[in-house]
């Protein structure tokens, strides 16, 4: 039977300046990570949905590139109707990744309202917070305390309702490590946060998904390589990623499963110079014997001497 110890004194042994990770778990009361793609209303024979599959792929924004490719083609051999089906599809997606984040997630900061206090409380114990998550909860609970919580945009200037550009010499402890739906990235590859002019950041980035044809930086569901490599094509996740693996002191996960699908996430943090790896499990759900067994996969496969105690999640008391 593995050993699971409560999480104060986790804390207690865990001594001074310990990080956090936090993924699926931390968002499980607001927002389903089913993935998005099962929630955009897709229907599941239609040929936009095996597009998806077609390409290998649950990423809306390299299908709709694809369609827009290929109108593009279309209209060089003056096949202009088949041009305008395609970029219509890829305008319908854009409206179906819309869809699936109103379905999935809270309207507003103002739902989460009473429970942020609580979170705060748990997210102010660590020095540096990375998330696995795109959804906006830790972007609307860290508003909470600004001075604390720094997401790197702190020398930023405000400029049609974004908040640019992301700077790596800006104070920053929080990372998002799989991006966000309020991330953007220009032009010019810099980073960009989608922030509220009055209606809801949920109305702002639905309005830049749909009006200004752009869509967010987030990575979406699919195997560890595709996660990589996804990263590594953009400046500010490869940031955050490779502060992830520059890691000291010990190190917190909330929320997540050690699956194989996030194996570049551990092959970071145990070949980091983190002292231990705390991992929280919520007991009344976990398989905490096949938790165990990836972690001892992950440790092993780097070689790692890193040691790893896991923890009862619920008794950290993240949302009160």
């Amino acid at each position: 039977m593995v050993d699971i110890i409560g999480f104060d004194d986790a804390m207690k042994a865990a001594g001074e300046n310990p990080s956090l990770m936090i993924a699926n778990g931390f968002s499980i009361k607001y927002f389903r990570y089913a993935n998005l793609l099962e929630k955009a209303g897709l229907d599941e024979g239609s040929p936009l949905r095996a597009l998806f599959g077609a390409l290998s792929t649950f990423d809306f924004e390299v299908v709709i590139r694809a369609l827009e490719d290929a109108a593009l083609v279309e209209r060089a051999y003056s096949k202009e109707k088949r041009a305008e089906l395609l970029a219509s599809e890829a305008d319908k997606l854009r409206g179906a990744l819309v869809h699936a984040v109103r379905v999935t997630h809270p309207k507003h900061r103002e739902d989460i309202a009473d429970q942020i206090p609580a979170c705060v409380k748990f997210l102010s114990q660590y020095d540096t917070i990375f998330t696995l998550n795109y959804d906006l909860l830790l972007y609307w609970v860290i508003l909470e305390n600004t001075k604390q919580f720094k997401d790197g945009f702190g020398l930023a200037e405000d400029r049609n309702g974004f908040r640019w550009p992301f700077k790596t010499d800006a104070h920053c402890n929080i990372y998002n490590l799989h991006g966000g739906l309020h991330l953007f990235k220009t032009e010019d590859d810099e980073l960009e946060k989608r922030i509220d002019q009055g209606s809801g950041v949920i109305d702002a980035i639905a309005s830049t998904i749909t009006q200004a044809k752009r869509l967010p930086l987030y990575v979406a569901e699919g195997t560890s390589a595709q996660k990589l490599a996804r990263i590594y094509a953009t400046p500010y996740l490869r940031h955050c990623y490779e502060m992830l693996k520059c890691s000291e002191s010990a190190f917190f996960v909330y929320g997540h499963s050690a699956s194989p699908n996030d194996a570049h996430i551990y092959d970071a943090l145990f070949s980091s110079d983190i002292s231990h790896l705390y991992f929280c499990v919520h007991k009344p759900t976990a398989n905490v014997e096949e938790i165990d067994g990836e972690l001892s996969r992950h440790q092993k496969r780097n070689g790692s001497q890193i040691g790893y105690t896991l923890v009862d999640s619920e008794t950290a008391n993240v949302w009160g």
